[in-house]
């Protein structure tokens, strides 16, 4: 009896060294597939907005601020001094300083798609009163920021499922307000998605003209590829906007933008000698 006790202990060791090894291998694997999970995951997001003007004030926007932690060595640290002067230069000539209002600040666009485009999804219907022109407006809006040949291309799709942009109508905000940007973007400060809402109305019921609607569209497009609000009532990305029309500081932002890296630039100051 105590023989076949030994035996069966015998067989069953090297089952068992086999079975742990098998746990502590799959366990190794789960930390790896998370690992790269949480790097993949857009970790920021921000809201932008415009409102037009119709002769009721400037209207008011917000921005959500995104920080990145991220450690300041070697190359990463040359390429920050290198967008912060490049910020600097350029300070008089775009709107791009209300990126680097804090040292948290994060330079966010597209990643380089090398003539890969952006794929837009524009969602028709959904509300009383839409027209087909409306999707005019939006075509027209991505067509005026294509045309600036800084490396942005956009190509429209049916499946919202494969839609780097979601473009919607709605039929009114809650609050002062005509269009509304969601950005997602990665640690990187590459912007991953984009959802557009458009407004037919504003808060108070009266209907948007087309001329407003195209400024509008205009103007989300334009925070859709990563621009910030200007101060000047002349540009597009004025956030009580007036025109459809780009501006010279809109094409100097837009393409001052993405000739820098997508990225943070903090720790810049703190950095310098």
């Amino acid at each position: 009896m105590l023989h076949i006790v030994i035996m069966r202990r015998h067989h069953l060791l090297p089952l068992v060294t086999l079975g742990l090894l098998f746990l502590v291998l799959a366990d190794r694997a789960l930390e790896a597939t998370k690992r790269r999970l949480a790097a993949a995951e857009p970790v920021a997001r921000a809201t932008s907005s415009a409102t037009p003007n119709l002769n009721r004030g400037p209207g008011a926007g917000t921005r959500v601020a995104a920080r990145a932690n991220r450690t300041a060595t070697g190359e990463a640290r040359m390429a920050r001094l290198a967008a912060r002067e490049a910020l600097t230069r350029e300070a008089g000539s775009t709107y791009l300083d209300s990126l680097i209002l804090s040292t948290d600040s994060v330079v966010r666009r597209w990643p380089d798609r090398w003539g890969t485009p952006i794929r837009v999804a524009i969602i028709e219907g959904g509300v009383p009163n839409w027209t087909p022109r409306l999707t005019g407006y939006v075509r027209t809006s991505l067509d005026r920021w294509e045309s600036l040949g800084i490396g942005l291309r956009f190509d429209i799709v049916t499946d919202t499922s494969r839609a780097d942009i979601l473009v919607r109508w709605i039929d009114h905000f809650d609050f002062d307000r005509a269009g509304q940007t969601d950005l997602t973007w990665d640690q990187s400060g590459r912007v991953r998605r984009a959802l557009v809402s458009l407004a037919l109305r504003t808060n108070t019921g009266v209907v948007l003209p087309d001329d407003a609607l195209l400024s509008v569209a205009v103007h989300e497009t334009g925070h859709a590829i990563g621009l910030p609000h200007s101060a000047d009532s002349n540009d597009v990305m004025f956030p009580a906007t007036r025109t459809g029309i780009l501006s010279d500081r809109d094409r100097r932002t837009a393409a001052v933008l993405y000739r820098l890296p997508p990225g943070p630039v903090r720790d810049l100051t703190d950095e310098e000698p």
